[in-house]
């Protein structure tokens, strides 16, 4: 321990007063003479900063320390938790500053459970209440066949001494009788009632005991444990904060679009998907959900140099049947090779991941594949035990996004006609990427992905098909004949139409999708000879969709649009090859 106290009181000269300017015991004692003072407190969680891999914990202790050097053991660590990572705060609440020394990780072998006073207790509550409840049984059993004993009592006729008749029955007598015979009856089935509940609390009982004894028995045998080395000028009450990051948690987006079935208003809820398994319960945190990546470095890695050479090939693999050869091919990536040095120690390999870990932690903002990393406060105490089989839904807000609606129909692949809407997010909240349930008027319509959106971004929602819209496809004629300078090329020619049938009783924006043939070769001509109405003129769609012959028109289809006054659209495609020429199969 005295080299532990000189190597922490060095880190007091680099960032702190000189030693004997503090008002300690005497001036004259040397660092090494100074009394150490010792504590060891569990804490209590009080804050959980949440990333989409781990979690970083802070547990809270609050002392009264007396002037001089203290070692404050913070016990009970979880197994999962990243030994270099540990970090410690003092803020001191009454009388002097603490100096904050240092901060150490220490491991033990722990007690054996079963043979400690806890677990003795423990083992002998286990017998007890399965003692409890054998006596129960036995209990249980007699009364049943006091019960049977009373159900054959009965009110029985006598015979007359000497006659052979038999005297009256005197129902006096046996309404007592039966009266007494009701009452000891409804005694017992009160009685195996409460035996029945003492059973069943004693069976409750039993099992959370077996389980605890299970749980604490096999149990991790090692002792994880923070050593917070600290200075006291002056006696003082002070908090003491350690944090620290631990595996086995994580979170994920889940989301809910849910619609008024008149379209009236849309509502988002945003919530998140726990996973809490870390082994510690986190009761009345303030918890924090974060988009940020510890692990990952906050400044780019460095770019190795790229050498080419002579490719020298491999010898030949001996043994192979038939006296065959194997080859190994180039490597495709020579940077690989660079990433991995030779000699370069594991263990190096990890303390540099934990350094970066910490500078990730106490940096604003990370670049990840979303943007700019985002934390979320939620406002109030939130508690998540450690469970290992499911995921632990916690709300982070709730947004009424605008959203302008419109119908995308193809009907070249299916004659429903889809409702979509396209909402701006209007909530403060960076909306990650994860799967959001989708419901219109109440009633589920299915699962949707979300894509990353940022406040007054805009992203799209589909709420299923609407049977009072109907898109209704059909090839109108087509023909394959002769053209060009004596009939050197074979023209074939679909006259195509597509009718929207509107039975909303308003006005719709109606996105309608088909296709035409698109040639990938030269000697293959496929074009547009007619459309109406025009195609969209969508910039996005011109420049993507188009040119592979996707064909988009943008309807407003009035209400008025229905049965023979539907809306109609018509093109005209030809597909021109030189004759002879076969071509894939094109479809109508």
């Amino acid at each position: 321990m005295p080299n532990l106290i000189r190597s922490t009181l060095g880190i007091a000269f680099l960032c702190s007063a000189p030693l004997h300017a503090w008002p300690l015991q005497s001036a004259a004692q040397s660092p090494d003479e100074l009394p150490l003072q010792r504590a060891s407190e569990r804490g209590t969680i009080t804050a959980v900063t949440l990333y989409p891999d781990r979690a970083a914990v802070t547990r809270t202790v609050r002392i009264d320390l007396k002037q001089g050097l203290w070692a404050l053991r913070i016990a009970d660590l979880p197994r999962s938790v990243l030994p270099s990572s540990l970090q410690a705060k003092v803020v001191p609440s009454a009388g002097g500053v603490p100096k904050l020394l240092g901060v150490e990780f220490e491991s033990a072998a722990r007690v054996d459970f079963a043979s400690s006073p806890e677990g003795a207790a423990l083992a002998e509550k286990v017998r007890g209440l399965k003692r409890d409840l054998e006596r129960l049984g036995q209990e249980r059993a007699l009364l049943e066949r006091h019960g049977a004993l009373v159900d054959a009592i009965g009110v029985r006729p006598t015979a007359a001494e000497g006659t052979g008749a038999v005297e009256p029955i005197d129902l006096a007598a046996a309404e007592r009788q039966l009266a007494a015979v009701r009452a000891e009856k409804e005694r017992i089935l009160g009685d195996a009632r409460r035996m029945d509940e003492r059973k069943e609390s004693l069976g409750r009982e039993l099992t959370v005991a077996e389980q605890q004894l299970a749980t604490r028995g096999g149990a991790d045998r090692t002792e994880r444990a923070a050593l917070v080395m600290l200075a006291v000028p002056q006696s003082c009450a002070a908090e003491v904060s350690l944090t620290y990051l631990v595996r086995d948690a994580s979170w994920g987006p889940s989301y809910a679009v849910r619609s008024s079935a008149d379209r009236s208003s849309v509502a988002v809820e945003y919530d998140a998907m726990v996973l809490q398994r870390t082994g510690e319960d986190w009761k009345d945190v303030r918890l924090s959900l974060s988009t940020a990546e510890p692990t990952r470095a906050s400044s780019p890695p460095p770019v190795e140099p790229w050498f080419v050479d002579v490719f020298v090939p491999p010898p030949p693999i001996a043994g192979r049947a038939g006296g065959f050869t194997a080859e190994v091919a180039p490597s495709a990536a020579p940077m690989a090779v660079a990433d991995a040095a030779p000699g370069a120690p594991a263990e190096k390999a990890d303390v540099n991941e934990m350094a970066k870990s910490l500078e990730a932690l106490a940096a604003g903002a990370a670049v990840n594949a979303g943007g700019v990393a985002v934390t979320f406060e939620l406002p109030r105490p939130v508690t998540l035990p450690s469970e290992a089989s499911r995921r632990q839904r916690t709300r982070i807000g709730r947004f009424e996004p605008t959203a302008k609606f419109a119908y995308v129909a193809a009907p070249v692949v299916s004659e429903s006609v889809f409702l979509r809407g396209t909402l701006t997010n209007t909530s403060p909240f960076q909306l990650l990427p994860g799967s959001a349930q989708v419901f219109m008027g109440g009633e589920f319509i299915g699962e949707t992905e979300l894509p990353p959106v940022a406040p007054n971004g805009e992203f799209r929602a589909y709420f299923g098909p609407d049977r009072a819209v109907r898109a209704r496809r059909e090839v109108v004629s087509r023909m394959t004949g002769s053209s060009g300078l004596f009939g050197g090329s074979t023209v074939t020619t679909w006259n195509d139409r597509i009718t929207i049938d509107n039975g909303t009783g308003r006005a719709i924006d109606v996105e309608v999708y088909d296709r035409r043939p698109a040639s990938r070769n030269e000697r293959i001509e496929s074009r547009l000879a007619s459309t109406a109405p025009a195609l969209s003129a969508d910039k996005a769609y011109v420049e993507t969709r188009m040119p592979q012959g996707i064909l988009r028109w943008d309807l407003k289809v009035p209400a008025t649009a229905r049965d023979a006054n539907a809306m109609k659209v018509e093109w005209t495609v030809e597909l021109v090859r030189p004759n002879g020429l076969q071509t894939t199969p094109v479809p109508d």
